[in-house]
């Protein structure tokens, strides 16, 4: 009986597809490990420089602003909670009007470090990293 390969290549590759879907699903983060400041700057083509400053606290809760060309344009807190690999932001104060769907949010970590922590959003697919500030 001869083996094909292929077969056997794509059988390998739905496998490990597989296994990291569920090794990120099931990744447990430790809440230590996400306090601190975090930032983000982006040379945005249109509006420009875009600066993002994050603040996770141990106490479940959080802050930040965001700034256009050294304007500060929103400011927001509130609360968050962990569960495995996914985090919930519920906004509790934000100097923009929010959105009844915007006033909570979850996020995906993918990883995070001493220097970046980059995410997913679950609602807009898009991912991010942040940058700790030293």
């Amino acid at each position: 009986m001869k083996i094909h390969p292929l077969p056997i290549s794509f059988l390998l590759l739905v496998l490990c597809a597989c296994c990291r879907i569920a090794l990120s699903d099931s990744m447990v983060i430790n809440p230590a490990t996400l306090v601190g400041e975090w930032r983000a700057t982006e040379d945005h083509p249109e509006r420009g420089k875009i600066d993002t400053v994050f603040v996770i606290n141990a106490d479940a809760t959080f802050s930040g602003s965001l700034s256009i060309n050294s304007q500060p344009v929103w400011q927001y807190s509130g609360g968050w909670q962990l569960e495995g690999n996914r985090i919930t932001w519920e906004y509790l104060k934000s100097s923009l009007v929010l959105l009844q769907e915007d006033k909570a949010e979850t996020d995906e970590i993918l990883s995070v470090t001493d220097t970046d922590l980059t995410y997913r959003s679950v609602r807009r697919g898009t991912e991010n990293t942040l940058h700790r500030v030293r």
